[in-house]
């Protein structure tokens, strides 16, 4: 979403009769007073731009989500017939979290009025890397998923802090929810991952 470029109109001519109190007054070269909206015009600017913000790292964010939801999905797929029941439960269990997660970044950003993050910007905006092509190695594809997941989590905790310091505290709690997911994701993966070297060594 982009920032309305067009310049604040902070003078206007005062209307008599108008309720409210008192305005500061001006006078303009004609000699007619003028009001100054210079503060509530500021502070839309303000709001503007915090949510300009905030829909910008749910953006990347949305993204990131639907990166990792072809990640889970697609190995998924492919190690459904190669790998035990419990890793194909735990993958289906973080892909359908991931597209309930990718469903509130959606509705938020539509709440904050900007446009969400479409598939073909998918590739642009996201930081995790695509997901290997055919049956590889198990252990590489959940380490994929693994540094997909904290490389996410770096970028939660920033947008956390900026979405903190803006006030924005709706963003701000989805952030710390998505947070908790990830978190959560990345540790079952990875106590996975341990489990699986140590039935192999």
């Amino acid at each position: 979403m982009s920032i309305d470029s067009r310049l604040d109109r902070t003078r206007t001519p005062v209307v008599p009769g108008n309720p409210g109190s008192e305005p500061s007054t001006t006078a303009s070269k004609e000699g007619i007073q003028v009001q100054e909206f210079g503060t509530p015009r500021s502070g839309r600017s303000r709001r503007r731009a915090i949510r300009a913000a905030s829909s910008q790292a749910l953006n990347g964010l949305l993204a990131d989500s639907m990166m990792l939801y072809d990640h889970y999905g697609r190995y998924l797929w492919l190690l459904s017939d190669h790998t035990s029941c419990q890793l194909n439960v735990l993958l289906g269990k973080h892909t359908d979290e991931q597209r309930e997660l990718i469903d509130l970044i959606v509705e938020r950003v539509r709440e904050l009025g900007a446009a969400t993050t479409v598939p073909l910007q998918v590739a642009e905006l996201t930081v995790v890397s695509r997901p290997l092509k055919g049956v590889g190695d198990v252990p590489a594809m959940l380490a994929g998923l693994l540094e997909a997941h904290e490389l996410i989590i770096g970028r939660i905790r920033e947008a956390i802090t900026m979405t903190a310091t803006s006030r924005d505290r709706e963003t701000n709690d989805l952030l710390r929810d998505a947070l908790r997911r990830h978190e959560s994701q990345a540790w079952s993966i990875a106590d996975h991952i341990a489990e699986s070297d140590a039935k192999r060594a």
